[in-house]
């Protein structure tokens, strides 16, 4: 289900460099979700006619069958700040059932903290309950008080969050609240948009047709990724992208500093939790990233490889 979608505003141009590889704020356009060869060849990767089909859902074998666990959402993403507008991949990862966080003892074997479950509502905020509270559906209630939460919450599969943040900016949703730069406060908003994924079984275990239908109701609009280039052990480069952080399509640099400000608050925040020397972003505009590595990978190699950073240690977002 979603409501009051808004077609993305154009900011003003910029000169951009093309290069197999970027690094920075993108203006991208959804072109596909989950695409086949077919696709992927009409999109310019060269792609093998023998090839298999691109592998989208994990399986593993429980009791004698093979079940999918977790799959893989991949939007084709076009970048529209560069001349030749060249196509990039952003992968979401997402598991099947809920998102639980166990419970904890001390040696004793007394109750630390008691086992949650992640929900979200409709408005794409989420929070952490336990049995008891999600039984009678009230309210998660934290340390320093009620969670920011609406009563009518559902449960929040792992890598869901993201992917619903994703589409509330792509789909350009109307925010709960927004920022009153006159009161420095946030304002509710008269008639704000909502977004849920209604089939979480289905999207979990690779059938993106949700997805797709939600994207196609604002087809030619575009959201701010801000895109970067992951480092494995063995020098090999591939293109990734931060997943907690979009920017509105309208957005401008800032004239003092030449980057967007919210790039660089997610940059710094997610350097703070991760392997920093692993990954080099940028807050400024798009530009060409140079490879030290002596061996550069064709685009179309590194095309199956994961791009996203989804799945935080579950007690890292823990409200305790």
């Amino acid at each position: 289900m979603v409501e009051n979608t808004n077609a993305s505003k154009n900011p003003s141009t910029g000169e951009y460099l093309d290069i197999p590889k970027y690094v920075g704020v993108a203006s991208v356009n959804v072109k596909a979700i989950n695409p086949s060869n077919a696709a992927l060849r009409k999109f310019g990767w060269n792609i093998p006619e023998d090839a298999k089909e691109p592998a989208y859902v994990k399986y593993e074998e429980k009791d004698g069958r093979l079940v999918p666990v977790g799959a893989r959402i991949r939007f084709l993403v076009q970048i529209q700040d560069l001349e030749d507008k060249p196509i990039v991949p952003l992968d979401f990862r997402v598991k099947p059932g809920l998102y639980i966080a166990e419970e904890k003892r001390d040696d004793s074997g007394t109750l630390i903290k008691p086992a949650k479950c992640k929900v979200i509502d409709a408005y794409g905020r989420t929070a952490w309950g336990t049995k008891p509270e999600l039984k009678e559906h009230k309210i998660p209630q934290y340390t320093n008080g009620p969670a920011d939460i609406s009563p009518d919450y559902k449960a929040c599969g792992r890598g869901q969050e993201e992917l619903v943040k994703f589409l509330f900016k792509y789909l350009n949703i109307t925010p709960l609240k927004v920022y009153d730069n006159k009161t420095n406060e946030y304002v509710a908003t008269k008639t704000p948009g909502k977004l849920t994924i209604d089939n979480w079984d289905a999207v979990s275990t690779g059938n993106v047709k949700e997805l797709c239908d939600y994207v196609a109701l604002q087809p030619e609009n575009r959201v701010k990724v801000i895109l970067g280039v992951q480092t494995d052990d063995n020098n090999r480069t591939y293109q990734t992208f931060i997943d907690s952080t979009y920017i509105s399509n309208g957005a401008r640099v800032d004239a003092a500093t030449g980057e967007f400000s919210s790039a660089r608050k997610a940059i710094d925040k997610f350097n703070e939790r991760s392997n920093a020397e692993s990954y080099t972003f940028s807050a400024a505009p798009v530009k060409r990233y140079t490879e030290t590595a002596t061996e550069v990978k064709d685009n179309s190699s590194s095309m199956f490889e994961s791009t996203s950073n989804s799945f935080d240690n579950p007690e890292e977002d823990l409200p305790f």
